[in-house]
């Protein structure tokens, strides 16, 4: 079965996924639409699309297409995956889903409903090399996790009207890049948070332009975390047990993890380059469209409704919310 589909928003990311998507077999780009209808036809006419959409519900309500990913920016995730599941059309929606845990145990509720897939695009969590690092903690190959350590920074000049730092996209550091983090030490821990704590630097329109965290687990986990556009900080993520250590070169899109003994030996070392991580979850989440499941088992519902948790947690702190 070729799994059609369709895109909304055709910015950027949108770009990359369907770039990607003309790599994977057995999937095809059906539909897009974005708010410029003379973008629209460029935009099919570059990535091979059968159809350009005057609308975004056109595609949504499509019936040659299979699963929309949602490419628009924060502030129309939730009304536009709302939109998806309310049409019985399952949806691949880009990182965070949503910013608030209401909006996410909303949608999670109406795809269960519904029967509809809802699945949220961390294409982290589809990598082989994050697969890998979780079957390693699982099967106790560093003994019991304890500190898990992670970032993703890089450098933005400040623009109030740029989507990163726009209040009316719902910008920041936070939403943008904090996700991967505390996404990666949920999925290592295979739990969620008991407490979270945290403090950022605001840019002068008081969205978050950096921040540094720390999670601690029920069974004694922790996890040091930071976030930011202010600086280039991409470094190594470290998954410390009492038995030995696992290092990924990154949190957002790993394709190497090594094992070690406490001394820092190394026992086991995994690679599987790819050209671009998303093809890995294109994959993903046309099996799921073809098996008729409307839950990810490699990102599931929990996870991302205690990702949205944390956002609260922080915002909460920050006076932010």
């Amino acid at each position: 079965m070729t799994v059609r589909f369709g895109i909304i928003g055709l910015g950027q990311i949108s770009s990359r996924f369907a770039k990607v998507l003309q790599t994977v077999e057995d999937v095809e780009l059906s539909s897009v639409a974005s708010r410029d209808l003379d973008r629209t036809k460029k935009f099919a006419n570059r990535f091979e699309s059968q159809k350009s959409a005057a609308t975004y519900e056109a595609v949504i309500t499509d019936p040659e297409v299979d699963v929309v990913y949602i490419g628009l920016t924060h502030n129309f995730h939730y009304e536009y995956a709302k939109k998806c599941l309310e049409a019985h059309k399952p949806v691949l929606c880009e990182k965070p889903l949503v910013t608030t845990q209401k909006q996410a145990i909303e949608l999670v509720n109406l795809a269960k409903k519904n029967n509809t897939l809802l699945m949220e695009a961390m294409w982290t969590r589809c990598m082989p090399a994050y697969i890998k690092a979780q079957e390693w903690v699982k099967y106790g190959r560093i003994g019991q996790v304890k500190l898990i350590t992670a970032n993703f920074s890089y450098r933005a000049p400040y623009d109030p009207h740029h989507r990163l730092f726009n209040k009316d996209t719902e910008g920041g550091s936070l939403y943008d890049v904090g996700i991967y983090p505390i996404d990666f030490a949920i999925g290592i821990v295979g739990g969620y948070p008991l407490s979270v704590t945290g403090s950022a630097h605001f840019a002068p329109n008081g969205v978050d332009e950096s921040a540094a965290f720390s999670m601690k687990f029920e069974g004694g986990e922790l996890a040091n975390l930071a976030c930011g556009f202010n600086v280039r900080a991409m470094e190594e993520a470290y998954i410390y047990g009492t038995q030995g250590r696992i290092v990924l070169e990154n949190c957002f899109g790993p394709q190497t993890c090594i094992l070690s003994d406490e001394n820092g030996k190394t026992i086991e070392k995994f690679m599987k380059p790819v050209a671009d991580g998303f093809e890995h979850q294109i994959r993903h989440c046309a099996d799921l469209v073809r098996t008729g499941k409307i839950e990810s088992d490699l990102i599931p519902w929990e996870d991302t409704i205690a990702s949205t948790a944390i956002f609260d947690a922080l915002n909460q702190q920050w006076g932010i919310c």
